[in-house]
């Protein structure tokens, strides 16, 4: 597969991580414990950093 595949765009990105915290959700519901959430929670928020970024440099530009 090529590198291109696997790209995706800063709103891709961050829809990754808001996927992650449903995934830590469904995780902390089946094990009773908070460490999947905070896992999920921390992922989905290294994950909103390009989206954040891009908003910013667009934000620059005008």
């Amino acid at each position: 597969m090529n590198k291109s595949s696997f790209r995706l765009g800063p709103l891709g990105l961050w829809l990754a991580g808001q996927a992650t915290i449903l995934a830590g959700a469904g995780a902390m519901a089946w094990t009773h414990s908070f460490v999947p959430m905070a896992l999920a929670g921390s992922a989905a928020l290294m994950l909103t950093v390009p989206l954040v970024k891009a908003i910013a440099t667009g934000r620059r530009r005008r």
